[in-house]
């Protein structure tokens, strides 16, 4: 096994702390709830854990598995059991679904639109119908509560402006 996915999980969560620190270090602005340093610091967070994560995973499947004589695949059936699959669909739709949002983003609105993109582009990935669509529609739903609840940032509503939404 290559020691590369744990060492890119150690540059990432290590790079994720030096974006916490950096922002820390930037001025408050009088008056605001939220300052500058504040969205570096949640994606540091993310750098941080995510990288950790795909560390602490890479490190575990580096580990040797014990295996015992005869059984278990050969190594060449090994090899063409798990070929790796180009994603270039998953690319094209991030593409297609980059264009769709310029042109539809009042239209449609955030919600209805980053559903869309989002459930298509992790079934496109393999994730099934079902779990694609809940986890799509439930973390747009939550990033839009956020935006509009906590930051206060409009985000347009499109198609569920009538909802309320």
């Amino acid at each position: 096994m290559s020691k590369a996915p744990f060492l890119a999980g150690a540059i990432l969560s290590l790079a994720g702390a030096g974006v916490i620190a950096e922002a820390m270090r930037l001025p408050v602005i009088p008056g605001q709830t939220y300052g500058p340093g504040f969205f570096p610091t949640v994606i540091g967070v993310g750098l941080l854990v995510f990288g950790a994560v795909y560390a602490l995973n890479a490190r575990r499947q580096m580990e040797p598995a014990i295996v015992l004589e005869g059984e278990g695949p050969s190594p060449d059936e090994a090899e063409d059991s798990a070929p790796e699959r180009p994603f270039y669909g998953a690319l094209a739709w991030l593409i297609v679904g980059l264009v769709a949002t310029i042109l539809l983003w009042e239209t449609a609105g955030f919600v209805v639109l980053m559903s869309v993109v989002l459930t298509a582009f992790m079934i496109l990935l393999g994730v099934r119908l079902w779990l694609a669509g809940i986890v799509a529609v439930a973390s747009t739903i939550v990033v839009y509560a956020i935006f509009i609840r906590i930051l206060m940032i409009p985000l347009p509503s499109g198609l569920l402006a009538p909802v309320g939404l």
